[in-house]
């Protein structure tokens, strides 16, 4: 049996608030941790170009969809896996581009044994408009979707969809219930929080945003796929974060022939 050693990285880089001086820290951070599969979310062009130059040995998707350079994307390192097909799917995100972005890989050391599906996806915001308007909470059926989604892609092979959730509470539970585990809770433990990272960049007034402490970031899993080691990322490059966000890193050992 052959078994493949990976390492899994989500991350939500923040779009673009205040780029570019955050950029030398994105770049630093990606060159030093380097992960074999990157998931991120708020996507941008300048941002996208400033991950291909820190990932020289990774290959992504191009796509004409204007989703795949402002909102998601997804890298992976080319001499571990090859890419089967790659979709966008609709589920049900209030933002214009918005998708369920997932890609299908082949693991170049297994002779047979099942694909890995990685998939990632940012959630609806709670602040937009149409929420407040209606007072309905949109993730949970986002979740739901993004279940149906994947079972559908991905079959019985190995699956992981990370992102930003926006949420703690029942899209978490949906996509449990559907047979997906997060990282963390598989390996007996919780998730320190994900956001925001502390100090964040001041605003004009000079007053630092004052935001709970919460876990937005996730990495699910699904199928012949084992997390071994998880962890979210406190990192600083010259005083400064790469993203309100943390990122979120998990190794996993999948099995082939």
């Amino acid at each position: 049996m052959t078994r493949l050693t990976t390492v899994m990285m989500t991350y939500n880089i923040w779009g673009d608030t205040f780029w570019p001086q955050r950029e030398p820290a994105l770049r630093a951070l990606l060159t030093l941790r380097d992960p074999d599969i990157l998931g991120v979310q708020e996507l941008r062009p300048h941002s996208r170009q400033v991950i291909d130059e820190a990932l020289p040995g990774h290959d992504r998707v191009h796509d004409d969809f204007p989703g795949w350079s402002v909102e998601g994307n997804i890298w992976w390192r080319r001499e571990l896996y090859e890419l089967v097909e790659y979709g966008a799917e609709d589920v049900g995100m209030r933002e214009t581009y918005r998708r369920l972005f997932w890609v299908r890989l082949r693991p170049r050391c297994f002779q047979s044994g099942p694909s890995l599906v990685f998939s990632t996806a940012h959630f609806t915001w709670p602040g937009n408009p149409q929420e407040v308007e209606d007072d309905r909470n949109p993730r949970v059926e986002q979740a739901r979707r993004t279940a149906e989604a994947l079972t559908r892609i991905a079959g019985d092979d190995a699956c992981v969809f990370v992102g930003d959730l926006n949420d703690h509470a029942r899209p978490i539970a949906v996509l449990r219930d559907a047979g997906f585990r997060d990282a963390f809770a598989a390996m007996g433990t919780s998730s320190p929080t994900t956001h925001p990272v502390i100090p964040l960049p001041v605003k004009e007034d000079g007053a630092a945003p004052a935001y709970l402490r919460k876990t937005l970031d996730y990495q699910f899993h699904r199928g012949p796929i084992t997390p071994r080691l998880s962890e979210v990322i406190d990192f600083f490059h010259q005083g400064l974060a790469p993203s309100d966000h943390k990122p979120v890193i998990t190794t996993y050992t999948i099995d082939g022939s």
